[in-house]
């Protein structure tokens, strides 16, 4: 009796053995994750960093050499259009407007004498020819007396040119004394200065910059510039929304709007990539915002509502054939590929061609190939990169599931103890 009850016992313990590993065997198959395609609103954004700078601003620069004598302004200190910014040292183009002042007196001066000589030869031309039609003085005589006429004509002449001369050096005498004294162009805040009374400035000239003295910027004004590189600027367009985000001042953004594309781009050194600036006009710039804070910006292109959407990573590259088939090899040369996704059938992946559209970090829009519901393979992106039709997979397990099988295999426990 005792060896049969044993024999039966044995026999229950192997069996729940035997079903325990064939529960816990798991179908054959790549583990893949799934996910369904769904409706919702979809934005797609072009991201650029760049900085706040004012719309307008003015360098003031020293356009004659000298000592600065007098800096009534401060950084930071408001300013209206004609209010005195500085003064150079005018000692040296006062001497200048004055000597060429004396200069062009003095030619005017020449200029008479030689008119007075003029009148004197007239008059003796006259005389000489009333004698030569007496006979009274030779042909000699009066050509002498012609040619001191026309001598004379041509001194008045060259006199002239040189009075002219003399009244374009005081033009510019008095243009540089004037310099020496700057005054606001506009009104504005002095955001910039980079020079001490007492200390000399100069002006630029083709190859060397001038002394950039100060910046003046209107502040009611504030844009956020920065360089989009070139596959995302021909999405941006005049007028688009766009939010501005700067650390400095917190996390919430300010909005704004695409006011200046640059028909132009600049080649980044560092990666060889071509970028266009790109200027964003705040609406309500905050108070707090400063000339070159960093600004992060995020312009709004496009907008769907219930787009059907799948997770970007869901969406690999692959060639197919006119039929819609995989092919790899020597099979695929010459064509291009194509975006697709996975779908599992029968354990089994299968290709699907998509169109997509516009995309924001996480998703894209599906606007062929798929419906809303449609479940697909969705991850992990390593596993995606290598899959290919035809491949056997199977769906990751659910935390619920695991948690159920876990609450089973305990309860299997408590019965055989």
């Amino acid at each position: 009796m005792k060896k049969w009850l044993v024999g039966a016992a044995v026999v229950v313990v192997l069996g729940l053995i035997v079903w325990l590993s064939l529960k816990d065997s798991k179908p054959r198959g790549i583990e893949v994750e799934l996910g369904a395609a769904e409706p919702k609103t979809l934005s797609s954004k072009v991201k650029a960093t760049g900085e706040i700078t004012p719309e307008k601003k003015v360098e003031i620069s020293a356009k004659v050499v000298g000592e600065i004598i007098h800096l009534p302004v401060v950084e930071g200190q408001e300013v209206r259009a004609g209010e005195l910014l500085l003064e150079i040292e005018r000692d040296l183009y006062e001497s200048a407007r004055d000597q060429a002042r004396a200069a062009l007196e003095q030619a005017k001066v020449t200029r008479h004498r030689f008119e007075v000589q003029l009148a004197d030869a007239e008059r003796n031309l006259h005389r000489v020819r009333q004698l030569r039609q007496q006979e009274l003085v030779s042909q000699e005589a009066l050509d002498g007396a012609q040619l001191a006429v026309d001598t004379a004509a041509v001194e008045i002449e060259a006199q002239q040119h040189a009075i002219e001369q003399y009244r374009s050096a005081l033009k510019r005498a008095n243009d540089d004394l004037a310099r020496t004294t700057i005054r606001s162009p506009m009104d504005g805040i002095v955001i910039q200065l980079d020079a001490e009374q007492g200390e000399t400035v100069v002006p630029g000239s083709t190859n060397l910059p001038g002394s950039v003295i100060m910046v003046v910027a209107d502040m009611s004004t504030l844009l956020a510039e920065v360089e989009v590189n070139e596959v995302d600027v021909v999405d941006v367009a005049m007028g688009q929304e766009a939010e501005v985000t700067v650390d400095a001042i917190g996390d919430d953004p300010q909005i704004g709007r695409v006011v200046e594309i640059a028909t132009s781009g600049r080649k980044d050194p560092a990666l060889g990539t071509i970028r266009f600036r790109v200027k964003i006009a705040l609406e309500d710039p905050d108070p707090a915002l400063r000339p070159s804070m960093t600004a992060k910006v995020a312009i709004l292109t496009a907008t769907r509502t219930d787009a059907v959407t799948i997770p970007i990573q869901a969406v690999v590259k692959r060639k197919l054939a006119d039929d819609g088939a995989e092919v790899e090899g020597t099979k695929a040369d010459g064509l291009d590929e194509q975006d697709v996704v996975y779908l599992i059938e029968d354990g089994e992946s299968v290709v699907r061609a998509v169109t997509t559209g516009i995309s924001d970090d996480l998703n894209v829009e599906i606007t062929e190939g798929l419906d809303a519901g449609d479940e697909i393979i969705i991850g992990p992106y390593r596993t995606l990169k290598k899959l290919h039709a035809g491949e056997a997979v199977r769906a990751k397990e659910t935390e619920d599931e695991n948690e159920g099988d876990l609450e089973a295999d305990a309860e299997v426990e408590i019965r055989v103890d």
